[in-house]
């Protein structure tokens, strides 16, 4: 599962990359997922929570809360397996961002969105229901990025819309748009894009909506882009980076950098803060879609890139992340950062937030999401309390 880090909290996100247990590939991965006519568009509302995207489809004849994720397969909640008395057709075996070993087994079901029906959509199930973060991070499964290529999607958070359609050309925000050449590796067929950190410092990067940062940089990019000269200012931290279905990551010594030049294919950033990660590849994150429309066009192996704000690559932080397993605690804190200066340590059970107690429950939970995201938060824990002020950390000190 993915981490959320930089400036919000660390939430529960999904495995990648998965392979599969069989030696021959699949029938799932072949027969599936199929377009129920042979053309088709679709406007959908997009929910945007805490950076993670949000769309109703429809399962089993009812309506349904699906995270948008091109960083992932698709996936299913186990109880919802269950009340529809989905057939498991196959299994799988991965590990997580964090090195647990996952097993999972494979369903196939129809999934619609926005009245257009996606057939055999193969879905890796996953038991969402078991825990109240994952009931309120997920919902009830995911629309990963198997369905890339059956048409050009976009997401569009300036319209609050995901769009779909089987002809590119009839999509808004793609005729001024930047392109760029988009690559396509097999199973899942993950968005993959060309990025460069420096003259002689050059990589592929995965674009996954499912992380919720600018940028996040692997080891081998990290060293390569330290040895051009691409990385600049630094900032350590200490905790858990996050949480999986294969649990709670250990505390470990975290880091995130300043970029001092980035570019997307053709799409020059410049100055970016990055967080890292544990594991290959480095990402493009969700908060890239605060700054572009972006549209997959997978027939034509083209990304379209339609700047909307001229914002810096930069947010502004409190210095630690949240981690919410028994109870909502403190995961990482920033060294110099408002969040240390306080005596928040990693660990640390919070008893409130902004005069609210915390609670493990749906609304508990984005309360306190809601809370990260301002640019004052007031905390409790047993002996203490703080009031803490947001801080820019690497682009405008």
């Amino acid at each position: 599962m993915k981490t959320l880090t930089l400036t919000l909290i660390s939430l529960m996100a999904l495995a990648y990359p998965v392979k599969a247990k069989e030696t021959m590939m699949p029938e799932w991965m072949t027969e599936g997922p199929v377009l129920s006519d042979g053309a088709a568009s679709i406007e959908a509302p997009l929910e945007v929570v805490a950076s993670k995207l949000y769309v109703e489809v429809e399962v089993g004849g009812k309506p349904r809360r699906f995270v948008v994720d091109t960083g992932s397969p698709s996936m299913i909640d186990a109880a919802l397996v269950r009340e529809l008395g989905l057939e498991v057709v196959g299994s799988s075996q991965g590990r997580d961002a964090h090195g647990a070993l996952i097993t999972s087994d494979i369903v196939q079901t129809t999934v619609s969105l926005g009245g257009v029906a996606f057939h055999k959509v193969p879905m890796f199930v996953a038991d969402f229901s078991a825990s109240e973060a994952t009931r309120t991070f997920i919902g009830d499964g995911v629309l990963g990025s198997e369905l890339l290529p059956l048409g050009a999607w976009q997401f569009d958070l300036k319209s609050a819309r995901l769009r779909f359609d089987t002809d590119a050309t009839n999509l808004p925000r793609t005729a001024r748009a930047v392109r760029t050449r988009l690559y396509g590796f097999g199973y899942p067929h993950a968005p993959i894009l060309d990025v460069r950190f420096a003259k002689k410092a050059r990589s592929k990067a995965m674009f996954d909506t499912g992380s919720p940062t600018f940028f996040a940089l692997s080891p081998a990019d990290l060293a390569g882009a330290s040895e051009a000269g691409g990385i600049g200012k630094r900032q350590s931290g200490y905790g858990s980076p996050g949480g999986s279905l294969g649990g709670q990551a250990p505390d470990s010594e975290q880091l995130q950098v300043e970029l001092k030049s980035l570019s997307i294919g053709k799409i020059e950033l410049g100055r970016v803060a990055s967080a890292t990660r544990e594991s290959s590849p480095s990402l493009i994150g969700a908060r890239i879609l605060e700054r572009f429309v972006v549209t997959f066009d997978s027939q034509s192996e083209t990304a379209y890139f339609d700047r909307y704000s001229e914002d810096s690559y930069d947010r502004p932080s409190f210095g630690f992340t949240l981690a919410f397993f028994d109870g909502i605690s403190v995961a990482v804190v920033w060294d110099d950062s408002p969040a240390q200066a306080a005596g928040l340590r990693p660990g640390m059970p919070l008893t409130s937030i902004n005069g609210e107690a915390t609670e493990l429950t749906s609304e508990g939970i984005l309360r306190a999401l809601a809370a990260m995201e301002g640019q004052e938060i007031s905390l409790s824990w047993e002996g203490g309390s703080a009031k803490l002020t947001s801080k820019s950390r690497f682009l405008h000190e």
